[in-house]
């Protein structure tokens, strides 16, 4: 028997503009340009994208970066225009414009390490830093950012494969054009952003969620309520080899907690099955209130 599905209403959904985004974004462009534009650039190194292009280029050409971004970014963002909501386009039309201003600024500021290895770690952290104030914003930087979520939508490879075969691209050029120990360290600048830019955009407040199975369920759940202070809920389930009937307790907590509820569990049930996994945002009472988002 065929079910015909209902379709999502969406009519009270609108993508709103705030002021937090906004401010966001511009810290975020000040960050990455200081990484980018003080330390990498002094440095010859790179970061990946459009970014590491235009720096590319400018090497080439002598044309200021900030311009080349600009440049580069206009039929991406003609693009994305078409592909990807209006907002996104909006906020990272901000990004870019952001981004460019202020390495043109700090290019009057260079700070010349004169260790590449530093250079590369200082730099990628910088300027993974500001992308990932930028990503948590709602926008982006531009560049290879639009192109993975078109390529996505258009043929299905996730955002992180075409990012690296585009950032391999970039650096494969500077090989050629520039130095291989230059491009070696300019991928160590790449991958160390890449990091930071994914821990600034979960955020320092990353969760752990906890499935319990124990046929003592009843005091684990006690004790979490009233020991670790936090909400449980109950799920059926029933096992498949056994065909016996339990119940399952899922759980979310602080990730300080979570050694804590492992220790109590343990200490109920030293034979407990506890499967945990990583919550990048959890909303709801006891975490983010949904006016955070």
């Amino acid at each position: 028997m065929k079910i015909a599905l209902q379709r999502p209403n969406f009519s009270k959904w609108i993508e709103r503009i705030t002021w937090q985004d906004l401010l966001g974004i511009v810290i975020g462009s000040l960050i990455a340009a200081a990484g980018i534009q003080c330390i990498l650039v002094p440095a010859n190194l790179l970061t990946g994208g459009v970014t590491g292009l235009a720096i590319l280029l400018r090497y080439s050409t002598g044309i200021e970066v900030g311009i080349w971004i600009l440049l580069l970014n206009i039929p991406i963002f003609l693009a994305g225009y078409r592909f990807i909501s209006s907002r996104f386009t909006i906020y990272s039309l901000l990004g870019v414009l952001a981004l460019a201003g202020f390495l043109y600024v700090f290019k009057y500021f260079p700070f010349l390490i004169g260790d590449p290895l530093l250079s590369a770690l200082l730099g990628g952290v910088l300027s993974g830093l500001g992308l990932g104030i930028i990503f948590r914003s709602k926008a982006s930087s531009g560049g290879t950012d639009i192109i993975a979520i078109i390529v996505k939508r258009l043929w299905g490879f996730n955002i992180g494969q075409t990012s690296l075969v585009l950032n391999i691209f970039v650096v494969g050029l500077l090989a050629l054009v520039i130095d291989i120990s230059v491009a070696m360290y300019s991928a160590i600048a790449i991958f160390v952003s890449s990091q930071v830019i994914d821990q600034v955009e979960a955020g320092l407040g990353v969760t752990e969620t906890t499935l319990i199975i124990s046929p003592h369920y009843e005091e684990i759940a006690y004790a979490i309520l009233h020991h670790l202070h936090r909400g449980c809920t109950y799920l059926p389930a029933q096992g498949a080899y056994s065909g016996q009937n339990e119940m399952l307790i899922l759980v979310t907590v602080g990730r300080m907690q979570l050694p804590r509820l492992k220790e109590m569990v343990f200490a109920i049930d030293e034979s407990a099955f506890m499967i945990i996994t990583n919550s990048i945002e959890v909303y709801g009472r006891g975490f983010k209130a949904r006016s955070e988002y």
